[in-house]
């Protein structure tokens, strides 16, 4: 048995989600499985109420004539009803489809009539845009979260009545049965459903329990909208799967977060890469705001805590404990990142300050959940090793050693929905799945992701240069709050020069020039923001040098779950020319 293997926690088992809300009930009862914010403090539901609520839905559903092979669409908030809903969905015996509550009408209406889902349950303020939509006809009826409801929607209350009031059968499952369709998000402007059975889902949350070391004393912080898998599964399943509490955050604003994690006690929160980057930004600032006395000694005490490292010692839970408290981090565990490459940096700071932040790796086709760092050994340059029960391989390797990441095991989706062609070109019949991202496997096991493969470039030289690692460097500069790093055709027409969009933070700019006493032109930002990228890039091999780089005057557009959308801006690269050259 490995090192890995031996610090595993025992297997829970494994059962389809129709099980999840009443084993969860007959195990933590009357503990609170939900709180959320009500203006006036935090509502909680206990585990046997939010059973109650998902066996009433499930009844009710079956009483519209719900079952076997139908879709059931949820679209909103992160909010108990949502849970709800799309555990009743599973109790009734249908397959469950979360709708990207950002997503514009017109990709809404696709979700809804791709998947034919029969009845939708969402919130209030989108009823005007379901309303809006040309004729959907599988749509039957739509269910209101809300009392501000309209007349041809029915109150979730009211169907959580007639729920309560029938003796409909609920009926059983099994893991092989198709559990939900999610559509990804649409980086490359094309949603697709993928496809996940209860076998996919459920073996991802029952892998992921027996790495982290939580129960019912945790709470977690539910941040990123739980129609994306890394939520639904981490941040929705995985705590009602060990007994744990979720606290809705009331709202994105950092001193809400702040508040909600002191106030209900968060120990363990899913996030994206950018949320955790603007934290480590914003408790950087506050500390250069208290004067320099206050950053020497942040300083020193971070150097000191950088030294016990190289000894073996781990100090930063001790000296930092004051920071923590006042940042409003005192009782955080765990910080777990997914759904996009981490800044190393950034991992290496919320770690020397006593706060585990590890990194993950996973996609929607694989439920999400393939690797990620365990707690009792944290690489911050890795995604860490696979999950129990899933095997990584690399495919078409260079000498380097980096090839495609390709995966297997119970959580890889069935394929996509209505779409063979896609499925085939990514799922060979062997159960391998092709990601589409470059890494490497180290000797540890860990994973290192490299980048995506078709966002790979191609020096003259013929270096391979991965967008993404330039990123992180040009990110971490308090004058960039954004960057994107492109390919420009070289004028030989072999290879590509590295070029980049650039999104200055205009306040940090604004705020550097008034110190001068200084309105600044155009060229001033620009001479300003040149400099930068020359210093930010003094660290990377010449030949990922950005050669021409643009500022651009508005935040990139982004998924909801805050991935830029590249493929909106591959024509974007034609405008970086000569005159905005790096010397």
């Amino acid at each position: 048995m490995s090192d890995y293997e031996s610090r595993l926690r025992p297997d829970r088992g494994l059962f389809p989600l129709n099980e999840l809300a009443e084993n969860s009930a007959r195990n933590f009862g009357p503990r609170p499985v939900m709180r959320t914010w009500t203006g006036n403090g935090y509502k909680e539901i206990a585990y046997t109420d939010l059973n109650d609520m998902v066996n009433a839905i499930a009844r009710w559903l079956i009483d519209q004539g719900i079952g076997r092979g139908d879709r059931v669409a949820v679209l909103g908030e992160n909010r108990p009803e949502w849970a709800a809903s799309y555990l009743g969905t599973q109790t009734a015996g249908a397959a469950v489809v979360p709708v990207d509550a950002m997503m514009p009408p017109t990709g809404i209406r696709h979700i809804l009539s791709d998947s034919e889902s029969k009845i939708l349950l969402t919130s209030a303020k989108f009823l005007k845009v379901v309303a809006e939509m040309e004729n959907i006809p599988t749509l039957e009826k739509i269910v209101c979260f809300d009392e501000e409801c309209v007349e041809d929607a029915v109150p979730f209350d009211m169907a959580l009545q007639l729920g309560k009031e029938s003796r409909t059968e609920l009926p059983g499952r099994e893991l092989d049965e198709l559990a939900a369709i999610l559509y990804t998000s649409g980086t490359t402007g094309h949603s697709k459903g993928v496809m996940l059975s209860q076998m996919n889902i459920m073996s991802n949350v029952a892998s992921a329990s027996r790495i982290f070391p939580v129960g019912p004393d945790d709470t977690f912080l539910s941040v990123l909208p739980v129609h994306h898998s890394f939520e639904c599964t981490a941040g929705f399943l995985l705590p009602i799967y060990c007994g744990c509490s979720i606290t809705y955050a009331h709202s994105l604003a950092s001193q809400d977060l702040i508040t909600d994690i002191r106030n209900t006690g968060v120990t363990m929160m899913v996030g994206v890469p950018l949320l955790f980057e603007k934290m480590h930004a914003g408790i950087l600032r506050g500390i250069k705001k208290k004067g320099r006395k206050t950053q020497r000694l942040f300083n020193t005490m971070y150097n000191l805590v950088a030294a016990g490292e190289k000894a073996g010692l781990s100090l930063g839970g001790k000296v930092f404990k004051s920071l923590r408290e006042k940042a409003g981090f005192s009782t955080v565990k765990f910080f777990v990142s997914g759904g996009g490459p981490l800044d190393p940096a950034t991992a290496v700071f919320f770690n020397r300050i006593g706060i585990k932040l590890m990194q993950g790796y996973g996609l929607t086709e694989t439920s999400p959940v393939t690797h990620v760092n365990p707690p009792w050994k944290v690489s911050h340059e890795t995604v860490g090793p696979p999950i129990p029960g899933v095997e990584c391989m690399i495919v078409d390797k260079k000498e380097s050693g980096v090839g495609e990441v390709c995966i297997k095991g119970p959580n890889v989706f069935a394929g996509y929905y209505k779409n063979e062609t896609a499925t085939r070109k990514c799922l060979e019949e062997n159960g391998w799945f092709h990601t589409g991202d470059l890494g490497i496997i180290r000797e540890d096991n860990y994973l290192q992701i490299m980048g995506r493969v078709k966002n790979m470039l191609v020096t003259g030289g013929g270096k391979n240069v991965y967008p993404e690692e330039i990123e992180h460097h040009l990110n971490r500069n308090r004058f960039i709050a954004e960057s994107l790093v492109l390919g420009v055709p070289r004028d030989s027409g072999y290879g590509e020069d590295v070029a980049a969009l650039i999104y200055p933070d205009y306040e940090q700019v604004d705020l550097y020039f008034e110190q001068m006493s200084k309105k600044p032109s155009p060229d001033d930002v620009f001479r300003l923001i040149k400099k930068e990228i020359k210093d930010a890039q003094q660290e990377l091999e010449d030949f990922k040098h950005v050669h021409s780089f643009r500022i651009v005057e508005e935040e990139f557009q982004k998924t909801s779950t805050r991935k830029i959308k590249r493929f909106l801006y591959s024509g974007e690269m034609l405008k970086v020319n000569n005159e905005t050259k790096q010397g």
